[in-house]
């Protein structure tokens, strides 16, 4: 869920300190085989190597996790209306439509699931029934 702007975090403090993904791992005491993968948001860390992480870098859990501020991190906590879907034409000529997070408005994968795979945004699927379409540029 948060493994991209781990990622992100992650690539930009090697970047600003100029650190090389060996030196970073040897900072945080992970190896430079498995930093790597974090760092390129293939593995998603636990929560001791998230701290090895904070503790290496110096960063608080927030501000790997790129949040600025703890109303920003609790507004993820907090269910949000999924009120616009995508459809897309198929190429055999039917539609399909695809929900859209109300906080990314990236395409969820299952109508009904608790939180978006994509940026980890609570969904609420309460009034889902009236959600109107926005422009289909964009499909899948």
């Amino acid at each position: 869920m948060f493994s991209k702007k781990l990622s992100t975090a992650i690539l930009s403090i090697c970047d600003s300190q100029q650190l090389s993904y060996e030196a970073a791992a040897e900072l945080c005491d992970l190896s430079p085989r498995y930093f790597g993968s974090i760092a390129r948001g293939q593995a998603s860390p636990s929560v001791n190597t998230l701290e090895k992480l904070c503790n290496g870098f110096d960063r608080s859990p927030n501000e790997l996790l790129g949040f600025s501020t703890a109303e920003e991190e609790m507004a993820f906590r907090m269910a949000s209306q999924v009120n616009h879907y995508r459809e897309c034409y198929l190429f055999n000529g039917h539609t399909t439509t695809y929900p859209l997070c109300p906080h990314c408005n990236g395409s969820i994968e299952r109508e009904y699931q608790n939180y978006c795979s994509t940026c980890g945004q609570k969904l609420c699927w309460d009034f889902y029934q009236y959600a109107t379409p926005v422009n289909n540029s964009h499909c899948l």
